[in-house]
């Protein structure tokens, strides 16, 4: 009779190791998670300026989680193409010489005027070469995929937020206009 006990109990112990030992490894890859900021108006300048705006977005929806279990689930998070596009007032964007863009993200006790951050990513740095036509939808050459996984692994600290920080400068035109920016980031996940 022993032996049967045995087997009934060891039966459902093998079948839970075996499953545990066996689970799948589930990749997941999204090429293109679009995320697009809020149009800015930008007001009329005159000669050589400059204008620096913000976006922020919640990093949780590209998989941000200050639980350092979750955060090994994020294998990959990078910013592909970072792009401008003319909204209003202008139909072509090759006034624009330099763009800087900074992604940050912030601490908790920072405030909307005084963002204090621990960590922060270099976007772009860009100096426009020569003339051209640019159109309404400048793409800001970038010289390889920007790579945004320590942005989201967020400490106690840090908010789970992500802040975009641009500056545009040029001929910038004399009448007001407007403008957002929108990446394509690809996210990578294994469970």
């Amino acid at each position: 009779m022993m032996p049967r006990r045995i087997a009934l109990v060891s039966g459902p112990l093998l079948l839970a190791w075996w499953a545990a030992a066996c689970s799948p490894i589930v990749d997941v890859k999204f090429d293109e998670v679009q995320v697009t900021g809020p149009d800015v108006s930008i007001p009329p300048a005159s000669g050589l300026s400059s204008w620096t705006f913000t976006f922020n977005f919640d990093s949780s929806h590209l998989g941000a989680n200050p639980k350092p279990e979750a955060q090994s689930s994020l294998v990959s998070v990078k910013l592909n193409q970072l792009s401008l596009v003319a909204k209003s007032g202008v139909s072509d964007l090759s006034f624009i010489r330099e763009l800087r863009a900074t992604a940050l993200v912030p601490l908790k006790i920072s405030t909307s005027q005084d963002t204090k951050t621990v960590r922060q990513v270099e976007i772009a740095d860009y100096v426009r070469r020569g003339d051209g036509h640019v159109g309404s939808t400048f793409i800001v050459p970038l010289p390889e995929p920007v790579d945004l996984l320590p942005l989201l692994q967020p400490s106690s600290t840090e908010q789970s937020r992500i802040v975009l920080v641009v500056n545009l400068a040029g001929e910038l035109p004399n009448q007001s206009w407007v403008t957002n920016v929108s990446m394509a980031i690809s996210v990578e996940l294994r469970q």
